[in-house]
């Protein structure tokens, strides 16, 4: 017992030191933990602040993303305008401002020296002709018409399009003017805007009208002139927003692009974060896609046979009697819904001309000046309860085919005009339509009755959104073929309707 008594008085205070020690170093790490954990706590809430004002800036986005999709009336109608506003409600405790800038869709492709207004003369149309499900492909059509009405020959060398985020140009699958040699098989591939545009630059400019023509074969007679690039893409899906544009070797009509697409610029900012963001949308132009609306097509006929059924066959019906001015008879639309929004107005009007008797030599100058004699239309509306109003409107495009008899000698032309007038029509769309007069300077005259040829008419269609209708798939194509009797006409184009097996659907020809 002394022994162990004597070691533990031995070691009074051993214990002392490491306490001494193990306080030391605790003293020498705890402080810089408590500031490492402080700063931790900081880096943590500031990193949440981060996080939560990125969630209220992409919030602003999505926001715009509705407006954008949903058409909404205070969005910028013209390029280069913009929209700015504040988020309603406040996201994550942040106020949300976010702007919606038009842009002109070329923007940053092409340059704008040389304007960005769009040119009747040269119009350019995207759209998709096909899906292959089996294949996971859709094909998507270019489509190029000019009316030759500018003096001076138009020489193209490049045309572009764009796929939006998600969608794959399918390699070795274009085809159209792409079988000529100078045009490559295949474009080149830039990322841009999130997608990929896709330039087949040639390798020289080549005059549009000896691209070649669709369907094959060598350019022929034809006005206005159309060709046609085709290619394939991936996954099998509407890519919606994409577009179609083409370069020219002329700097007083350089582009022409597909009005059926817009892109806007999205800025939204939430504190101190800022996110951009480039929005494609689809628009009602020369193809409509899904809308919640409907379409309504009414129209006239321009002449009558006054005098009656001949004797003969061939007297039966002709019609003798222009039915212009006061004469003329209108149309009525009285079934549109209240609240309906007009999306497009496109009028329409048609006629056959006896001089010149033959076209067929007609360079495509000389055809656009036959184009000029027809090219207006006294287009006279009513709305209900309210007064009439007549306007001059002027065709943005014009389709001419030569006529022949049954023997093959020529005889006379028809064409078919269109032009856009939706801004006329500021109401819901009910009321009374006509067309007193074609005129500019000729138009129809006397000349062209009382032959078994002899016929005008007009036509209006109406495209209109609203809250009391269903979700529709509208489409609509326009080319100007005759049918001569016991024949089959093919209708190029129309095809990749995309509806569910038991929908129902009407199509309006005229």
């Amino acid at each position: 017992m002394g022994k162990r008594a004597k070691l533990s008085k031995n070691e009074a205070g051993f214990a002392l030191v490491w306490v001494v020690v193990l306080l030391l170093v605790a003293g020498l790490i705890l402080a810089p933990l408590l500031v490492l954990m402080t700063t931790g706590i900081r880096s943590a809430h500031f990193h949440e602040d981060i996080m939560l004002a990125f969630y209220a800036a992409d919030a602003g986005i999505e926001d715009a993303v509705h407006k954008i999709q949903y058409n909404d009336p205070n969005l910028p109608p013209d390029t280069g305008e913009s929209w700015d506003y504040t988020v309603d409600e406040q996201v994550n405790d942040y106020q949300v401002d976010v702007t919606i800038e038009n842009l002109w869709i070329l923007t940053g492709l092409e340059t704008d020296e040389h304007g960005t207004t769009p040119h009747h003369e040269l119009v350019t149309v995207g759209q998709i002709i096909e899906f292959d499900e089996e294949e996971g492909t859709g094909t998507y059509r270019i489509e190029m018409t000019y009316d030759a009405s500018l003096p001076g020959e138009l020489k193209l060398d490049r045309v572009g399009a764009w796929l939006p985020p998600g969608f794959s140009y399918v390699q070795d699958s274009s085809g159209g003017i792409t079988s000529h040699n100078d045009v490559p098989d295949n474009p080149d591939q830039l990322p841009f805007r999130g997608g990929t545009a896709l330039i087949w630059d040639f390798d020289k400019a080549i005059k549009f009208e000896e691209l070649p023509p669709p369907g094959g074969g060598k350019p022929g007679y034809e006005f206005p002139v159309k060709r046609i690039l085709y290619f394939e893409f991936t996954p099998a899906a509407d890519p919606n927003g994409a577009f179609s544009w083409i370069r020219t070797n002329r700097s007083d009509i350089y582009l022409s692009w597909d009005l059926a697409s817009g892109t806007y610029k999205v800025t939204s900012t939430a504190g101190d974060t800022t996110i951009e963001s480039y929005i494609a949308r689809a628009k009602l132009y020369e193809r409509v896609s899904e809308i919640y609306g409907d379409y309504r097509a009414i129209g006239q006929s321009l002449m009558y046979d006054e005098s009656g059924s001949g004797d003969d066959w061939w007297d039966y019906g002709i019609r003798d009697t222009l039915l212009f001015g006061a004469d003329a008879k209108s149309a009525t639309l009285n079934d549109i819904p209240d609240d309906a929004h007009i999306e497009s107005a496109d009028l329409y009007w048609s006629a056959w001309r006896r001089y010149p008797t033959d076209i067929s030599d007609y360079t495509e100058e000389q055809l656009a000046g036959l184009a000029d004699e027809v090219d207006r239309a006294k287009f006279w509306r009513r709305p209900v309860g309210e007064t009439s109003v007549a306007s001059w409107v002027t065709a943005d495009r014009v389709q001419i085919l030569p006529n022949r008899t049954s023997s093959g000698g020529p005889h006379g032309w028809s064409f078919s005009c269109r032009a856009d007038v939706t801004d006329l029509i500021t109401w819901n769309g009910n009321g009374k339509y006509k067309v007193k007069k074609i005129e500019n300077p000729e138009g129809i005259t006397e000349d062209d009755l009382d032959d078994q040829w002899s016929y005008a008419g007009w036509s209006l269609l109406i495209i209109y959104s609203s809250a009391e209708e269903e979700a529709h798939q509208l489409y609509l194509y326009e080319d100007f073929l005759y049918a001569h009797n016991d024949t089959t006409t093919e209708l190029e184009g129309i095809e990749g309707f995309l509806a569910p097996e038991d929908a129902d659907g009407r199509l309006t020809v005229f």
